[in-house]
């Protein structure tokens, strides 16, 4: 299918989803707390040009780890659960995990997510073929290595980590920004 065809019936399907929410929950498109909840935690928000510099906003003046992962990364794949252990684990500190999966993997992504206990947590999935600028946006030195980690200060300040985490760093460095 051609894309600009494409794109213009995920619009149309969009659009129709939108509509169909605004006539079942008429109090202003809202779910029901309990369902609304329920779409969070199974949402994987899309990550794409400007979603980085979003999430810092969102969780300005809040410590902020952004993890990076993919199912084709072995390292990644071990080390999830740990991640969510500590994501569900640690008040104080916010956690995003962000898939750099193409949208052809996304099922198994969603099925790793499961296993590791992710689904609660905030999940976004890389939303553009581009992959170089979405790397660009977060380290202008990243190069697409994975695992990958960004840590943001309480202050904004930024670190970036490339490859699996000792217990030890990421203690030092959650300890050091609470």
């Amino acid at each position: 299918m051609r894309p600009r065809i494409r794109h213009a019936l995920l619009a149309a399907a969009g659009l129709a989803a939108c509509a169909m929410a605004q006539f079942a929950w008429p109090q202003f498109g809202r779910l029901p707390a309990a369902q609304a909840q329920e779409a969070r935690t199974q949402e994987i928000a899309p990550f794409a040009r400007g979603s980085f510099e979003a999430i810092r906003k969102a969780h300005a003046g809040r410590p902020l780890i952004v993890h990076f992962w993919s199912v084709t990364c072995v390292i990644c794949v071990s080390e999830l659960a740990e991640w969510g252990k500590l994501a569900r684990e640690t008040p104080g500190v916010d956690f995003v995990f962000v898939n750099a999966d193409p949208e052809s993997d996304r099922h198994r992504a969603l099925a790793r997510m499961e296993k590791a206990g992710l689904k609660q947590s905030v999940n976004f999935a890389f939303a553009d073929r581009f992959v170089e600028r979405l790397y660009f946006e977060v380290d202008r030195h990243w190069e697409g290595e994975l695992p990958f980690t960004a840590f943001v200060a309480a202050n904004g300040s930024l670190r970036t980590e490339i490859g699996a985490l000792t217990d030890l760093k990421l203690a030092s460095w959650i300890d050091g920004k609470r």
